[in-house]
């Protein structure tokens, strides 16, 4: 079986093989595994920001081409939850083997539509086949129900179902990790799903789709749509209107999170959601300062900062801090000169470079300082790292994430307003805590709001058999292992009224 570290250095990838009718090679969207090509009219650019150039075309969807996708979603999972749950997991093992085999080409795919640099694309294929596994060592634990004692005399049965067709919008920067894990536990638990691809990695997502058909899930299990941003609102609140959608899994900024949760909100839809934050390191005065600064600089550079839980902001004790900043520019510089011998790291759009490089110069306008870096661009749509210290606490990138390679640094007195600091913004994802004290640790943990809680680690952490949870700002639900499968289950109680019953007794 093929090694997951595949190497994208050697030879240069395939492209899509379908074209419009203006020749341009397209992604279509898939319905019942079959590609629905449309005109040219319907094609959008895929850009590569690393090579400022056009790589191929995605196709916006229609409001009669979602319909049908829809309608095959809602046939197909009329037969699809009677799925046995060995077959499930046995087709799910399948995929991951897939994925696994397929590691090559599904890192090319990541690097050509996201920029992203080769570790980052490796680590997405490692975790894809850890956590669809484990997502099959989990369904039957998950889908199992219960038989709770009865007030009345009768024998209720409490069985696990599957909630129907669903919406999973995943997202680009862990563009093939996301989009599986979504995947594999709505259909671990016996859904069927529209699966809206991002208009920046169609390609991508398209590898997804076509690996769980090939690992033998129903055709119309999984049915791919897209749309540009100009077509994007439209198609999505046609999904959510239908009646034959059931839940809502979106995964993405704050933004956006609260346009689905508000159109979701209109149809009566419930919605599970993994949104951004500002995730915090804490760095107390007896952490192992190397450490703690290692693991910030990684938090905050890996994918250009490009991660729904980077470190964005570095809380550390006054009585270390110079020590820590010394330390934390020594990291920060080994991690950019490793970056730069793999080529100088691109955001996922040249217009997403420059908003955060706005975010920085405004920051800086108001009195923040470099510790290390610059906002300078060095490239197209390449960011400079940084660390920024004294930074406004009303400035936009003390307020909001800033999904760009650089974090600030403040500095608190006591371990109370470590924790005050850390809870005080939106988000509530991922926090970190630096201590050579587990009891302390963990005592801290504690007490912050957010779903996931590292200590001596990144805020980049998380356990293919969960929870990752997304609490506060930063949305609703847990997934990984059998937390993700239960997002698309329902309880229903079946009562049993003993014979010659007459009503409760």
């Amino acid at each position: 079986m093929a090694s997951t570290n595949g190497d994208a250095s050697h030879a240069e990838p395939q492209q899509p093989t379908q074209k419009d009718d203006a020749g341009n090679l397209v992604v279509p969207c898939l319905i019942d595994g079959k590609p629905v090509l449309q005109p040219s009219s319907s094609s959008f650019p895929v850009i590569s920001s690393k090579e400022d150039r056009v790589l191929h075309y995605g196709q916006n969807a229609t409001v009669p081409i979602t319909h049908q996708a829809i309608d095959s979603a809602m046939k197909t999972f009329k037969s699809y939850k009677h799925t046995p749950v060995h077959q499930r997991r046995a087709m799910l093992l399948k995929a991951a083997d897939l994925f696994e085999a397929n590691a090559a080409e599904a890192v090319r795919r990541q690097m050509l539509e996201t920029s992203c640099p080769l570790q980052w694309a490796q680590f997405n294929v490692m975790l894809t086949v850890s956590t669809t596994r484990e997502v099959a060592a989990q369904v039957v634990t998950a889908v199992t129900g219960e038989m709770p004692p009865s007030y009345f005399g009768s024998t209720t049965l409490v069985y696990r179902e599957a909630v129907g067709p669903v919406l999973l919008i995943p997202p680009w920067n862990a563009a093939l990790v996301l989009s599986a894990r979504s995947a594999a536990n709505a259909l671990a638990a016996g859904c069927t799903l529209i699966f809206k691809a991002s208009e920046l990695c169609p390609w991508t997502h398209e590898l997804v789709v076509s690996t769980f058909h090939e690992a033998g899930f129903p055709p119309g299990a999984i049915n791919m749509l897209m749309a540009d941003r100009s077509k994007g609102p439209e198609i999505t609140e046609t999904i959510i209107a239908h009646p034959s959608i059931r839940k809502v899994e979106f995964i993405g900024s704050a933004a956006v999170g609260r346009i689905i949760g508000a159109t979701a909100a209109k149809y009566l839809k419930p919605v599970f959601m993994e949104l951004g934050d500002q995730s915090p390191a804490l760095v107390l005065e007896d952490a192992d300062l190397g450490l703690a600064a290692r693991m910030c600089a990684q938090g905050t550079l890996a994918h250009q900062g490009q991660v729904c839980f980077s470190t964005e902001r570095i809380i550390v004790m006054k009585e270390v801090k110079e020590e820590f900043e010394k330390e934390l520019v020594e990291a920060v510089e080994g991690m950019v000169k490793m970056g730069q011998a793999g080529g100088v790291p691109a955001s996922v759009t040249a217009g997403a470079a420059e908003k955060a490089k706005a975010g920085i110069d405004a920051a800086v306008k108001d009195g923040a300082k470099f510790l290390y870096g610059s906002a300078d661009m060095t490239g197209f749509a390449s960011l400079s790292a940084s660390i920024l210290t004294n930074v406004d606490p009303k400035s936009l990138i003390s307020t909001g994430e800033s999904f760009a390679p650089t974090a600030f640094l403040l500095a608190v007195d006591t371990e109370e307003e470590a924790i005050e600091e850390a809870n005080s913004r939106i988000g509530g994802l991922s926090a970190s805590v630096f201590t050579s004290s587990y009891e302390r640790g963990i005592r801290v943990a504690r007490e912050l709001e957010f779903g996931g809680v590292q200590i001596n680690n990144m805020t980049i952490f998380a356990e293919p058999t969960g929870p990752t949870t997304g609490f506060k700002g930063s949305g609703w639900g847990s997934t990984h292992g059998r937390y993700g499968i239960q997002e698309f289950l329902y309880n229903k109680s079946v009562s049993l009224t003993p014979t010659g019953a007459t009503g409760p007794h």
